[in-house]
């Protein structure tokens, strides 16, 4: 009996010393865990997150090792949110340099944000990282448009267009540089601006509607205006009809028409159209000179010497005086005029 109790008295001693063993490995394993966090804390404060983060993870392996669970939740909510000012600080560091390098720093910065928060399941983080990556694909295309990179702006555009359909303005920026890379595939790059015509009136983004709807009207003007100057009539007249679709007020639209109508000798069409384009503009004398004088150059054309002459009495503004003059004076012989120009 004496010998029994011995042994149960030696057992309950190794009992007691492996509780003890225990606790100690426990309260040093805390020990070193809370030591770590705390580092990462100091180098997080310190704009070292990358470090930060690396800290984290170890304090993280000893406490899911420990079971110590309480340090455990500090450390899964704050890794996220450390790669998340990692990733605003790169995005910082681009606004200041604006470089194509500085731009892929905040973007990988961005997508490990993201593998982060899927990681450790911020929603927050998550959310935020998902929403930047598509603009800094934008972001990158813009700059690689720049550089005349217009493969590569393509490419990120594609990608941020897959990432975001809804995304208007990478749809307007698809257009421009697809139209500087095939200037003569007009059919196929106003496709393209048809296309971000139609998610901008979707998503509401009336800014991108209207830089889109402005810019096809101009660049299909600019076109027809360098046609007609190699007297390409009927191309050019095709490509200003097409501007009704982007602006159906559009002054120089039908400025240009009466123009090559003139030119053509057909005064009806030129009459319709200067008159339209009057009834659209919105500027002053100056910018409605040139109307005029096509609206005159029509009505000469038909024989209607009064209305030609009122007509050309309201062209003589700016580089149209002298024109106006010589067709009041020498031309038409309008009783009246006094060759002064305003």
């Amino acid at each position: 009996m004496k010998s029994l109790k011995s042994i149960l008295i030696l057992a309950a001693a190794f009992s007691i010393t492996l509780f003890a063993v225990d606790q100690s490995n426990a309260q040093d394993a805390r020990n070193e865990a809370i030591q770590l966090y705390n580092q990462a804390q100091e180098l997080a404060g310190s704009g070292d997150f990358t470090n930060s983060i690396d800290l984290y993870r170890e304090a993280l392996e000893i406490t899911r090792a420990n079971d110590l669970n309480d340090i455990t939740e500090l450390i899964v909510e704050r890794i996220p949110r450390v790669a998340s000012s990692r990733a605003s600080n790169a995005y910082r560091g681009y606004q200041n340099e604006r470089t194509i390098e500085s731009a892929n720093r905040a973007l990988d910065a961005f997508k490990e944000a993201r593998d982060i928060a899927e990681e450790f399941n911020n929603e927050q983080v998550l959310q935020q990282a998902q929403g930047a990556i598509p603009q800094l694909y934008y972001i990158r295309s813009v700059l690689q448009f720049r550089a005349d990179n217009f493969d590569a702006a393509l490419e990120d555009l594609d990608t941020a267009i897959g990432l975001n359909e809804n995304y208007a303005v990478a749809y307007y920026q698809k257009a421009l540089v697809t139209k500087n890379q095939q200037p003569a595939e007009v059919d196929y790059w106003l496709g393209l601006y048809d296309e971000a015509v139609e998610v901008a009136r979707r998503v509401n983004d009336e800014r991108t509607l209207q830089n889109t709807l402005n810019s096809a009207r101009d660049e299909l003007i600019y076109r027809a205006v360098n046609l007609a100057e190699e007297r390409r009539f009927d191309r050019a007249l095709e490509l200003l009809r097409k501007v009704e679709q982007y602006d159906p007020q559009s002054a120089d639209a039908h400025y240009r028409m009466a123009e090559i109508y003139n030119e053509r000798g057909r005064w009806d069409q030129a009459l319709q159209h200067a008159s339209r384009a009057l009834e659209f503009e919105t500027g002053g004398v100056t910018d409605r000179a040139k109307i005029y004088f096509e609206l005159g150059t029509a009505y000469k054309g038909q024989g209607q010497v009064e209305n030609a002459c009122d007509a050309f009495e309201n062209a003589r503004y700016g580089e149209f005086t002298e024109p106006a003059n010589h067709e009041l004076q020498f031309e038409l012989k309008c009783e009246g005029h006094t060759p002064t120009g305003r």
